[in-house]
């Protein structure tokens, strides 16, 4: 009796779950505009939220001619995520990666040939922290770190508070240090991380990419005293002028 009783609370919960789901997932729609001739000028997807109208989903454009001219995807009323952006002959000029309509997080810009003209990355505010131009593949010029540190937090019951100086860090203690790292077009690029004077092939560490060009790196820490710990890339050219690009960053942390 009690196991068939656990069973039908069991379907139960299952049965309720499964409507919570189902009655949660929005009704997406399209909205469509067209021009005075009846040509498809633009199309983007919507879901009704409070009776109000807000754009979730994919958008795209046409000039007149019906040719592409811009395309990629809305959340929350915010262009989000890659958006690629054409000349009127439809070939691609340029992709942005946007955190919103007012800032974006990494920029390629390609001429009519399809190469990269261009290339920049910023910051969280939308801030250059990195450019470099092309002429034919050949680096032309470039700027700025194509390695940025963002933040160092130590990590308790998943919750992450800014590191400071004179912080009571211990081994054991786990750590969060995130990087922004250039995605440098027709480059090799090598990344690694090492903690000065300690065998690092025994480092407990988890390195996971977040677009478009972040790295977050995940530590446990091993090693009592000054911990300085370094990342350092190295950019692989092929072309006959700038043949390799090094960048190192570094902190310290005290370990008790």
């Amino acid at each position: 009796m009690k196991k068939k009783y656990i069973i039908a609370v069991f379907l139960m919960i299952l049965g309720l779950t499964f409507l919570f789901f189902y009655f949660k997932e929005e009704k997406v729609y399209t909205l469509k505009e067209y021009s005075p001739s009846g040509k498809l000028l633009a199309m983007s997807e919507y879901v009704i939220r409070n009776k109000d109208t807000v754009f979730h989903g994919k958008f795209i454009s046409y000039n007149e001619k019906g040719i592409k001219i811009n395309e990629g995807q809305f959340i929350d009323n915010e262009p989000h995520g890659n958006c690629f952006y054409y000349y009127d002959n439809g070939k691609l000029e340029s992709v942005f990666y946007r955190k919103n309509s007012k800032i974006n997080l990494e920029c390629t810009y390609y001429d009519q040939s399809g190469l990269v003209k261009k290339y920049i990355i910023c910051d969280s505010l939308g801030r250059t922290a990195f450019i470099i131009k092309f002429d034919d593949k050949v680096v032309k010029m470039y700027d700025g770190y194509a390695i940025w540190p963002v933040g160092q937090h130590k990590v308790v019951n998943k919750k992450l508070g800014e590191i400071k100086k004179g912080d009571d860090l211990k081994v054991g203690d786990t750590i969060r240090y995130n990087y922004l790292v250039a995605n440098i077009p027709y480059a090799k690029r090598t990344f690694k991380i090492e903690t000065v004077g300690i065998d690092n092939s025994k480092a407990k560490r988890i390195i996971k990419n977040k677009l478009p060009a972040e790295i977050i790196v995940e530590e446990i820490l091993t090693h009592k005293g000054l911990n300085r710990i370094k990342a350092i890339t190295q950019y692989t050219f092929n072309d006959k002028v700038t043949r390799v690009k090094n960048d190192t960053v570094s902190f310290d942390v005290n370990v008790n």
